[in-house]
């Protein structure tokens, strides 16, 4: 303890540490770490060399928490940690915090990430999510395979991420299957750069959606864009398809993703509803061939004077049905009028009470189930 002469009033304060340290609401600890950071690539690998916790103890709480703030640093550290691991149930340990910090990079909410930057950390973090199974998981032999399908890797648990149209924040559980999704996301606004945010930013999914139904909606932007509506609509699909893994199972999570699809077949009819109208006007007294026609070539004059098209409507319908029949829609929503959805889409179309219309896009369903399953069998019979 100093001394201080009586009458001389308290000693001066110790000089800063560093530039700013009484104004820093950061410790010390993590005004060091930065500065190694701001050092570069050599300061990065002081960081990552197991000396700095060792010769500070100290630090690491600090450095953990300065880390879990800088993924791009933090899955490296993970990494390098696994290499150094004594034992495989540690090293897989250590590759499931690097899939951790790389996912919760990839599926951040907001920020300004290019979709690069975004594919490739969801494509690293992939690779360190396979890697920490492998690590750990029970030997596979050739008798394993002819018994069934190999075990697939568990989900990385707590990745904070987005979860709807809010961003409101979740710390959630990521399967590869949900990263592929969002790779997927990411690689649709690579080819479609106007879908990106301003400055090339990847966008969320609800930002996709409105943006894709916004265009769909427009014959004149689908030109200007050289898109189609039916292409559109499509990719507005797969959007809702691709994102639902998000939303959760929750009763609000199964409601949302239901708004979505709706949202996208609503637009679908829309785009056609002079001749969803005419054909239900008739509905009665067409035969299954003049149905198909309708569906087939746009059901109105106005549309067999032009270049006939398909309904906007029945061909969703058509494409999810086919998915349905040949095994490819994964874990994509059964999208199919012949359950509740139809009644949402009456809803959303302001037509809950037209008999009429519901018992047309019942037929409309059934017709596209029977081609996808014709064109499946005709399939199987070509191989």
């Amino acid at each position: 303890q100093q001394y201080v002469p009586e009458g001389r009033g308290a000693p001066p304060a110790a000089p800063p540490l560093y530039a700013g340290e009484y104004e820093s609401e950061a410790g010390f600890g993590a005004e060091l770490l930065q500065a190694y950071v701001e050092q570069g690539p050599n300061g990065c690998a002081a960081i990552f060399r197991a000396s700095v916790a060792d010769d500070c103890p100290a630090l690491e709480d600090e450095l953990a928490e300065f880390l879990q703030r800088h993924p791009r640093l933090s899955w490296i550290k993970h990494v390098h940690d696994a290499a150094l691991a004594p034992s495989d149930a540690s090293a897989a340990a250590s590759l499931t915090g690097a899939a951790r910090a790389l996912y919760g990079w990839g599926l951040a909410a907001g920020g300004d990430g290019g979709v690069l930057d975004r594919k490739v950390m969801l494509s690293l973090g992939k690779l360190c999510h396979h890697a920490a199974f492998l690590r750990d998981a029970p030997p596979h032999s050739d008798d394993d395979v002819a018994a069934g399908p190999a075990p697939t890797a568990p989900p990385v648990p707590g990745v904070l991420l987005a979860v709807d149209a809010s961003e409101r924040e979740e710390w959630r559980a990521v399967g590869v299957a949900a990263a592929d999704d969002e790779h997927y996301l990411l690689r649709m606004q690579e080819k479609l750069p106007w879908l990106c945010k301003a400055g090339g930013a990847a966008a969320p999914a609800e930002a996709l959606l409105e943006s894709l139904l916004a265009t769909a909606a427009s014959p004149a932007l689908c030109a200007e864009r050289h898109v189609s509506q039916e292409e559109v609509l499509k990719l507005s699909l797969d959007v809702a398809h691709k994102s639902a893994w998000r939303l959760g199972d929750s009763a609000r999570g199964r409601a949302a993703r239901s708004e979505r699809l709706v949202r996208v077949l609503a637009a679908a009819a829309n785009a056609d509803g002079q001749a969803w109208l005419h054909i239900s006007s008739r509905l009665r007294s067409i035969s299954e061939t003049g149905l198909r026609k309708a569906l087939l070539e746009g059901g109105t004059a106005e549309h067999a004077a032009g270049d006939p098209r398909p309904l906007l409507l029945w061909s969703l319908l058509a494409w999810e049905a086919d998915k349905r029949a040949g095994g490819g829609g994964g874990s994509r929503e059964v999208v199919s009028l012949h359950g509740p959805l139809l009644g949402e889409l009456l809803a959303a179309l302001g037509r809950v009470d037209d008999t009429a219309l519901r018992s047309t896009l019942q037929r409309a369903q059934t017709e596209a189930e029977a081609a996808a399953a014709q064109e499946e069998e005709e399939e199987a019979a070509a191989a």
